[in-house]
């Protein structure tokens, strides 16, 4: 009898481990799609100003990947006339002409347009050079 019971505590355990075995690959497939799960890269990243340039003028190269077949559509997000959107796929490439002043802000959204997947950001820099102080002050010896 006491035999029985051992096996029997064996047995409970193998099941319980079993159980927290298998459990994570059960709840995966019911788990909503992660925002990790899609990269979105865009190119270039920065657009640098010279002290004549007012706007950049750039083609913008914007492409994402994901583990699993997406519908999406990229935005930008100061521009609702750019929109591009994609049905039941892994991956997609888009290329625009654009021309802006101010930051950019690229996402990724679900067809809805409701939920943010990714986003990246296209920065502007300006060149400083009026407020550049020189590296060491003017003197002369005759004053």
């Amino acid at each position: 009898m006491i035999r029985i019971r051992r096996t029997g505590r064996c047995a409970a355990r193998l099941i319980a481990l079993l159980g927290l075995w298998m459990a994570p690959s059960a709840y995966s497939a019911l788990d909503p799609p992660l925002e990790g799960n899609i990269k979105l890269q865009i190119s270039p990243r920065i657009c640098t100003l010279t002290g004549k340039d007012t706007q950049c003028e750039t083609p913008v190269h914007a492409q994402w990947r994901s583990s699993r077949e997406e519908s999406l559509c990229l935005v930008i997000v100061a521009r609702p006339d750019v929109k591009h959107c994609w049905e039941h796929y892994a991956e997609g490439v888009y290329t625009i002409q654009l021309t802006f002043a101010e930051d950019l802000t690229f996402q990724l959204r679900d067809v809805s347009l409701e939920h943010v997947l990714a986003s990246e950001v296209l920065r502007v820099i300006r060149e400083a050079i009026r407020y550049r102080h020189k590296r060491r002050q003017p003197w002369n010896i005759f004053d």
